[in-house]
């Protein structure tokens, strides 16, 4: 498709303010390559089990995540950063090691450790990073196997620590998966139930992830269960993307679902998107995960990269 066509298309468009993001970048090239682009902010981190690892005469090791921070700091792509996974020393499985599987999805057996963990990353990053989300995909078990109580607990007491280090953090509910991915069990009423309970006082904005034809039934879910609830906070998408695996969506048909999905996303007034992945996990073919990067592992660009040039910087110039 002529480039020249799709600028033009967009250009006639209605553009309501809205920040476009990417996610799991980690390496100084992947920055410097999303800034020029235009992206304005970059999901990811490292995981608390990855931080406060207790191993190896470490009690925390921090150099992969000053890392991530500096690069945003450089290239002024701020950060959504996702405070997630249980180091092996604090999980509820018990009787665990480090090299165990699934530790890591269990909620903490000591909140207070968490809560010292959340205080203690969000002094570190003071200033650097003012947005932080609470697990991932909470309503799936693969991801959170403790209960809807636990996970109220969690995001309390990370909500707790957050403001009461910096007052204007955002603390974002963790993305929630709205789906049934096939793996371990998926809570449909999770967030109706997260609600009954109460936890929407430590919550700030709501987020949910998008993949395939989802978005309008997942948004009306949303927006309707959190009016029955009187919440009116904002709604950001933390993963939107399609894979381009055998079978899976064509590079042009990638691109098009993207850039419409954006377009769409912005007349619902959703305030941030974030585009999953920047780049593909690895090189087979016929898997849907390891596809869904818009660039692929060896840095190639997908079409639909072109694509997003000119809608962001198209959108820079409306906004």
């Amino acid at each position: 498709m002529n480039p020249i066509f799709v600028a033009l298309l967009l250009l006639m468009l209605p553009y309501q303010n809205m920040e476009v993001g990417i996610c799991k970048m980690s390496t100084d090239k992947d920055f410097d390559i999303a800034a020029n682009m235009g992206f304005e902010w970059h999901r990811g981190g490292v995981a608390w089990a990855g931080i406060e690892i207790n191993l190896w005469g470490y009690h925390f090791y921090w150099k992969d995540a000053d890392r991530l921070v500096n690069d945003s700091v450089r290239t002024g792509i701020k950060m959504l950063w996702p405070l997630a996974f249980t180091p092996w020393w604090c999980s509820s499985k018990g009787n665990v090691t480090y090299e165990d599987p699934d530790y890591y999805t269990y909620p903490p057996n000591n909140m207070s450790a968490w809560y010292n963990f959340v205080k203690t990353i969000a002094e570190r990053y003071r200033g650097k990073i003012t947005a932080w989300e609470i697990w991932n995909e909470e309503d799936l078990s693969y991801f959170w196997k403790g209960s809807v109580e636990e996970y109220v607990e969690l995001i309390k007491y990370a909500y707790l620590a957050l403001k009461e280090v910096d007052e204007n953090n955002t603390v974002v509910m963790g993305g929630l998966a709205l789906g049934d991915a096939g793996v371990g069990s998926y809570n449909p009423h999770f967030l109706e139930e997260f609600l009954e309970l109460g936890g929407g006082q430590y919550v700030d904005v709501y987020a949910f992830h998008v993949y395939g034809d989802t978005l309008f039934q997942r948004y009306e879910y949303m927006r309707n269960t959190l009016e029955k609830y009187g919440e009116e906070k904002p709604l950001w998408v933390t993963e939107f993307g399609a894979s381009t695996f055998e079978g899976g969506y064509t590079e042009l048909g990638q691109a098009l679902y993207i850039i419409s999905g954006l377009l769409q996303m912005k007349n619902l007034g959703i305030e941030k998107v974030m585009i999953y992945e920047f780049r593909d996990s690895g090189n087979n073919a016929s898997d849907w995960e390891s596809n869904l990067g818009i660039f692929r592992a060896d840095y190639s660009p997908k079409m639909v990269v072109f694509f997003l040039i000119i809608y962001l910087r198209i959108a820079h110039l409306m906004a």
